[in-house]
């Protein structure tokens, strides 16, 4: 949940209020990334999720539904959260946030992303993440640009295999 406004304005023009404290977003930020020459696409910076938000605890529903919106998810682990509280923790709790508010929502196609590679923690929950979701999970840094081209690649191709046309196969 922390660090998303950080990215949005590192990989986009998009200015969202970013400060040291958790909940700085209160509102959908966007931002328009350019991956290439021929591609771009809008990246929205939603505000944290918290334990209840599907039941409606704090504005659950209203920033849920923005997330019903996105063609995909870029699900961004804290590897250090501020709160001393567990991240593969956080991303459970959030992954069945989701899932209780919508089981198109916990299908939707997800990146895995740890941030803060700069400090050592994060490759810890990343090979964390990894075993538990059996799935690749991308180390970044918004401070150093380590990863980032990494990301915003991935996320174009993933946007590109949704949208492909199916082939026109007559029987």
């Amino acid at each position: 949940n922390a660090g998303k406004s950080t990215l949005l304005s590192r990989l986009s023009r998009a200015r969202p209020e970013i400060a040291d404290y958790p909940f700085t977003t209160k509102f959908p930020n966007l931002g328009l990334v350019v991956a290439d020459i021929d591609t771009s696409f809008v990246m929205a910076d939603i505000p944290g999720l918290i334990e209840g938000a599907s039941d409606g605890v704090g504005l659950g529903h209203d920033f849920l539904r923005h997330i019903m919106r996105a063609g995909i998810l870029v699900h961004l682990v804290e590897p250090l959260p501020g709160d001393g509280s567990d991240p593969v923790d956080n991303y459970r709790v959030i992954r069945n946030e989701l899932a209780q508010y919508s089981q198109e929502l916990q299908q939707r196609p997800e990146i895995l992303v740890v941030s803060k590679s700069e400090i050592p923690e994060s490759a810890e929950v990343v090979a964390k993440l990894t075993q538990e979701t059996d799935r690749e999970v991308l180390l970044i840094s918004a401070v150093t640009g380590q990863g980032l081209n990494i990301l915003i690649r991935r996320i174009a191709k993933m946007l590109a295999e949704r949208t492909q046309p199916v082939a026109n196969t007559q029987f």
